[in-house]
């Protein structure tokens, strides 16, 4: 039986998810398997892991002799956030994880995750290394933003890298693509529940009806949380435009890495910028992906959805005046 201290020694085993009321599923990653996974949820069992059940007891056992001390990348999806954390991850001193499924538990369910594992007792087990001298970087699923004030609350050293693109170059990407506008079709439900609780039902007085308009709720509910840690711990928040990044990724990476606290030389920064990682869909590694590809994705979004990204730039500005927060997104995206 896998005990506290052999969860707790090392990020070997994952706790992945509630078995039942009272036990939690395991996988045991090494470090390769780590750094393959675009996802830490029920997707990494395709690669056939080792999985073991314990009680949820030693889970939260194993948590209570750590805490927190990762680095976070919160973002609003599809804006370069798996890429990023790839190209960090190839410094020894970050271990990069990528959407873990205990996050996205609790951001659901914030009072609870799996029995008495509640926010720190995941972070705590989050920010396991491998090596003493290494830093988690927790790379989020994109609605866990919508705790990212707690997050950084309650770990109190960490810095938050936030990805994002405006608005209409997030309507391009999403209409740009069969599958994002599939995921955007599925999320829009919970998206627009989210909004309507932080903003109220008076600021959202119009409904979004096509499309494009759902897209722009997608991109105002998935901003404002963001735009609200910002302002609250604005020194340990980083903001990175995801195209403004591809246009000059060796200065980009390099900023990112020294605001996490590297110190990387000119060739070392060059060298990863001009890898494999920047041509290569990083969800997917076996497609090509890159800056021109992206371009082109854009491009096509304009020809065949120009009046649907019409729309949902229409529909944004339709809510200026409804709200505060609004009206600072639409002014700028960032504080």
């Amino acid at each position: 039986m896998i005990s506290a201290p052999d969860i707790a020694s090392s990020p070997a085993w994952l706790p992945l998810e509630c078995a039942d009321s009272r036990t939690m599923r395991l996988v045991r990653l090494d470090e390769s398997g780590y750094r393959a996974a675009s996802f830490l949820d029920r997707r990494i069992l395709g690669s056939g892991p080792e999985e073991t059940v314990c009680p949820t007891a030693t889970v939260v056992q194993a948590a209570a002799t750590l805490v927190p001390g990762a680095h976070y990348l919160f973002h609003i999806g599809h804006v370069g956030s798996t890429l990023i954390s790839r190209l960090i991850g190839e410094r020894l001193e970050f271990f990069s994880i990528r959407e873990p499924a205990m996050l996205r538990a609790v951001a659901s369910d914030p009072s609870r995750t799996c029995g008495d594992l509640g926010l720190v007792g995941v972070l705590s087990l989050l920010a396991r290394t491998w090596r003493p001298d290494q830093r988690a970087l927790i790379k989020a699923t994109s609605f866990v933003g919508e705790i990212a004030e707690p997050i950084l609350e309650v770990d109190q050293d960490a810095r938050a890298i936030f990805m994002y693109t405006p608005a209409l170059a997030y309507l391009r990407c999403i209409l740009g693509g069969p599958n994002s506008r599939v995921e955007a079709r599925t999320l829009a439900p919970a998206r627009l529940a989210r909004l309507k609780r932080r903003l109220g039902s008076a600021a959202m007085p119009l409904e979004p009806q096509s499309e494009g308009e759902w897209i722009a709720m997608s991109w105002l509910a998935e901003m404002a949380p963001l735009r609200l840690a910002a302002d609250c711990f604005g020194p340990r928040v980083l903001w990175a435009d995801f195209d403004a990044f591809l246009s000059a990724p060796a200065p980009g990476l390099e900023r990112l890495l020294r605001f996490l606290g590297a110190a990387p030389t000119a060739s070392e920064v060059e060298s990863l910028v001009s890898g494999p990682l920047m041509g290569r869909y990083s969800k997917a590694p076996e497609h090509a992906y890159d800056a021109a590809l992206r371009r082109v994705v854009l491009d096509s979004a304009d020809r065949e959805h120009g009046a649907e990204i019409r729309r949902g730039t229409q529909w944004l500005a339709r809510l200026a005046g409804r709200h505060t927060l609004i009206d600072a997104l639409l002014r700028s995206p960032l504080p």
